[in-house]
């Protein structure tokens, strides 16, 4: 970047004050971003396992999740994309707008980002997702090489980076300091006991793991402690990994054993795989219980599966179950989606046969859209009956319209048939259009 002799030479405070800011965010989102990212894709699960929308849109917004969380960016986009173009006025746009723009900033289309996140911002300032598309909006400035506006907040930012320096200069001096900004009465921010944190782990080395725990153990504000707890998971020392098993065993926290089962399953899975079973079988929340079935399912190993099914078989929690259905889809292997089969075919509880119908439809190859066709034949269950309506409702396919078509035409109930009709007319063939008007005639 040029730059002019007097700016190089005779800086003004305002060039130094924007010079040096710029660098504290640089430092400052180089170092929480990985944390950063953690808690928002936390955030968004939460998101989507409390969503209050259609059963269309959710099933968007699903796809893009699950996309984020295989890193999978393209995908992101486009179910994003899609979901921002099909349910413009949905409850769940502002993070659907956010997570469109972190994907497109994963893959370098910073432009596209940085717009998509002037648009949240402008629409929604008061979105949930706020704050977190400003963090973002500051790493894309930082990578396009744009000056940051000096705020109130620049000398927060200046201290950062000087506690980052004293780490690196001296890292028990820095020790100390970030000791003392968590004893009581100390007036730090969040923000900087967040960076502390952080830079505990960078550069504690053997005194990182009794610091963070010492955190975790007093430390009054949640938010920092969960930041702490998946901070000392990263550290991958074995003694961090006994106290995260003591306290997802101990804790009466849903955050602190939700911040702890994603922290244990960071290490090996010969390690984590015990613990987090244990846990998706047996912890008392059954939030804890899904984020262990989460974590499990990220590896598709014939273990994992045959240990989940055990579960499901003598689990009699329907939320636990339509968890592990999830993970059959999301593991994603020819064994794995079997059982997904299995599941919707059988005779178990209707909310979980229809999940699990709900992700076949997903699938929407030749296979799953044969399979949905002669489940609702042999199906005597309208709810599910009208899930799989859904679920042919959701692919392009010929067949599927064509069963559609038929089930408008002759299913015996009126209310299947309405819905029919419902989905033939959100069609973009021009096969459906035509078979409206015939029924207008």
């Amino acid at each position: 970047m040029k730059m002019h002799t007097h700016t190089l030479f005779y800086p003004t405070r305002t060039a130094l004050t924007m010079t040096v800011c710029l660098l504290a965010l640089l430092l400052l989102t180089g170092a929480l971003s990985t944390v950063a990212a953690q808690k928002n894709f936390e955030k968004l699960t939460r998101f989507v396992q409390t969503q209050n929308a259609s059963e269309a849109s959710a099933k968007v917004f699903r796809a893009g999740r699950d996309f984020i969380g295989e890193e999978n960016w393209k995908g992101a986009v486009e179910k994003f994309q899609s979901f921002i173009e099909q349910y413009p006025k949905d409850a769940g746009i502002d993070a659907a707008l956010y997570w469109l723009a972190f994907a497109q900033f994963k893959l370098d289309r910073l432009t596209e980002a940085s717009s998509q996140l002037q648009r949240l911002l402008k629409k929604y300032p008061n979105s949930n997702w706020a704050d977190d598309a400003r963090a973002l909006q500051i790493q894309i400035g930082s990578q396009q090489g744009r000056a940051v506006e000096p705020s109130s907040d620049d000398d927060e930012e200046i201290k950062i980076v000087a506690l980052e320096s004293l780490f690196r200069s001296n890292p028990e001096r820095g020790l100390a300091f970030v000791q003392n900004m968590f004893k009581p009465g100390s007036n730090a921010s969040r923000h900087m006991k967040e960076a502390g944190i952080e830079f505990i782990r960078r550069f504690g080395e053997e005194k990182a793991v009794p610091l963070l725990i010492d955190i975790i153990r007093n430390e009054r504000d949640a938010e920092l402690r969960k930041a702490a707890i998946e901070t000392l998971g990263r550290t991958g020392d074995e003694r961090a990994f006994e106290i995260l098993v003591e306290m997802v065993k101990t804790s009466t926290d849903d955050d602190v054993s939700n911040a702890a089962v994603f922290a244990i399953s960071r290490f090996k899975s010969e390690r984590s795989h015990p613990v987090l079973f244990e846990m998706a079988r047996s912890a008392k929340s059954v939030e804890v219980r899904k984020n262990a079935i989460f974590y499990l399912s990220r590896e598709g190993s014939d273990d994992v599966l045959d240990e989940l099914m055990r579960l499901y078989a003598s689990e009699p929690d329907v939320e636990v179950k339509k968890q592990i259905v999830f993970a059959l889809r999301r593991m994603n292997t020819p064994r794995s989606i079997a059982k997904l089969y299995e599941v919707a075919s059988g005779n178990g509880d209707v909310e979980v046969r229809k999940d699990a119908i709900h992700w076949i439809g997903q699938r929407g190859d030749a296979q799953a859209i044969e399979y949905l066709i002669k489940t609702y034949d042999a199906e005597t269950n309208e709810e599910m009956k009208n899930q799989i309506i859904f679920g042919l409702s959701r692919t392009n396919q010929k067949s599927a319209l064509r069963k559609l078509m038929e089930i408008a035409r002759h299913d015996k109930s009126l209310e299947l048939r309405k819905q029919a009709v419902f989905w033939l007319g959100r069609s973009d063939d021009p096969e459906a259009a035509q078979f409206l008007e015939d029924i207008l005639k």
